[in-house]
């Protein structure tokens, strides 16, 4: 690659580029042939780029909410921060929904004791309320995702010290597989690791 500090020029010459970078004009030789071999494992890349991203829209609702701290501090959407942590989450055999994250910070999390969908179809999950007296207004997210529909929800937070929530879904989810994540968010808006409840039946 040369400088051209000639007349500015633009654009294709025979071989020649004409173009700019920051703001210096320069010039390159086209390359006789375009790299861009359509190897198996580049393939793969894409479809599992391209994987991640469909479900990044799908589930926007939940890293809006569970990634906005990490965006911020990134000065990145929540789309690409969302995509950058679940990159490695799509294989041949699919997308490994166990290790989906829909967030990502420091702030303690909990344990979760028991979750079911009862028999009127309302998820239910308790957790292991934390006796932190720094953290005990913090608020436990759960969010229920349909990746039959693509399609998820919110339950209503709750604050640390409750200890369990529940979330009514659509009725045309039953019959579904759904799977459950929850993450903690305190009053500065910083969340936590996210908690893969699990997989249930709706």
């Amino acid at each position: 690659m040369a400088d051209y500090r000639g007349e500015k020029k633009r654009g294709k010459l025979g071989d020649l580029i004409y173009s700019s970078w920051n703001g210096r004009p320069y010039v390159r030789r086209r390359p006789a042939t375009v790299a861009n071999p359509q190897t198996e494992a580049q393939q793969s890349h894409r479809h599992a780029f391209a994987e991640i991203s469909r479900l990044s829209s799908a589930m926007k609702v939940a890293h809006t909410e569970g990634l906005h701290w990490q965006a911020l501090h990134q000065k990145l959407n929540t789309h690409s921060v969302f995509k950058s942590l679940n990159k490695d989450c799509y294989s041949s055999d699919g997308i490994d929904y166990s290790h989906i994250r829909i967030s990502h910070g420091s702030v303690t999390g909990v344990s979760i004791e028991s979750a079911e969908v009862n028999a009127q179809g309302i998820v239910e999950v308790k957790f292991t309320a934390s006796p932190l007296s720094d953290g005990r207004n913090d608020q436990f997210f759960l969010y229920v995702f349909c990746p039959d529909l693509r399609d998820g929800r919110f339950a209503q937070p709750v604050t640390r010290s409750i200890g369990e929530v529940r979330a009514n879904v659509p009725s045309e989810w039953q019959g579904h597989l759904l799977h459950l994540y929850a993450f903690m968010k305190d009053s500065k808006g910083r969340t936590s690791e996210t908690i893969y409840v699990g997989l249930f039946q709706g």
